[in-house]
């Protein structure tokens, strides 16, 4: 059966930002629940959501992600939807740091003996939800632009989450349950593609 491994921060965990400690949305709020629900017996989805993940660093971080890569065959698929938290965890966000990063991991995975296809998910940007917002809202998209070069040179499909009108919690940042929903219906589509 076909494997699909969801790769990405805490919008992909089903954080939920009204609650403390890293509570999560409910299993039928979580846009990757309901992605794996409604492909149930067609495919296998992988939820791989972590709270604070940032673009790996490689050199080092190499076994983790073999470990979770290892398993894909070339032909299922590595859907990777991060970014926000390299340029929202810093005092001078500059989107240039994820763009390479995001270039190194694209490499590091394509120059392996056997790879899954790879589907980048360009991230909602982060709201400008109040002025001093504005540069991390910027440079997000910024970050975005620079996601789809490399994958356009790389020949891989691209997506940005800035086009699909994704409704976020008060935070700016996170997805309201309405903009979980919302998000499982645009990645359906883009599984439905992979399919």
């Amino acid at each position: 059966m076909k494997k699909i491994l969801l790769y990405g921060d805490s919008n992909t965990y089903g954080y939920d930002p009204r609650g403390f400690l890293g509570m999560r949305y409910p299993e039928h709020v979580r846009w990757t629940s309901r992605v794996r629900n409604y492909f149930e017996g067609k495919c296998k989805i992988i939820e791989e959501g972590q709270n604070g993940r940032c673009l790996p660093k490689l050199p080092g971080e190499e076994v983790y992600l073999t470990r979770i890569i290892e398993p894909l065959s070339e032909d299922d698929v590595l859907l990777i939807m991060l970014g926000t938290n390299d340029v929202l965890l810093t005092n001078h966000p500059d989107a240039d740091m994820p763009i390479r990063k995001m270039e190194v991991l694209i490499n590091w995975i394509i120059n392996r003996n056997q790879h899954p296809h790879i589907v980048v998910i360009g991230p909602v940007p982060i709201s400008n939800i109040s002025g001093d917002m504005q540069i991390y809202h910027d440079e997000s998209k910024r970050m975005n632009a620079g996601f789809e070069i490399i994958c356009r040179n790389e020949g891989i499909q691209y997506f940005d989450a800035a086009g699909w009108n994704i409704e976020l919690a008060y935070d700016g940042v996170h997805f309201s349950e309405k903009g979980c929903f919302q998000f499982a219906e645009h990645i359906i589509d883009v599984v439905l593609k992979e399919m």
